[in-house]
């Protein structure tokens, strides 16, 4: 889905956010711990837009100790209202 941060905005985040790794040129996989709604993205960013690839919950284990991949989120606006909280740190 393309969202509506641009692009230059999102990669300078991307590049600077200790919880994000570009896996291939453009392609970030963007874990956010602290959000209300903790989740982790898949993001493909380009000269053109921005591209959630996937967007996954993300859960904590106390038995485990540890974050893991829940249910797959598709509401745009969830995606973006979290994204643009961590861009601004409203986390």
């Amino acid at each position: 889905m393309i969202i509506g941060i641009p692009a230059e905005e999102l990669r300078a985040f991307l590049k600077a956010c200790p919880d994000s790794e570009e896996v291939t040129e453009g392609e970030y996989v963007l874990d956010l711990y602290d959000a209300e709604t903790p989740m982790s993205y898949d993001i493909l960013v380009d000269a053109k837009a921005c591209r959630v690839l996937a967007a996954r919950r993300l859960l904590f284990s106390e038995e485990e100790d540890g974050w893991y991949l829940g249910e797959e989120v598709e509401d745009q606006a969830l995606i973006e209202s979290a994204l643009h909280a961590a861009m601004t740190g409203e986390t």
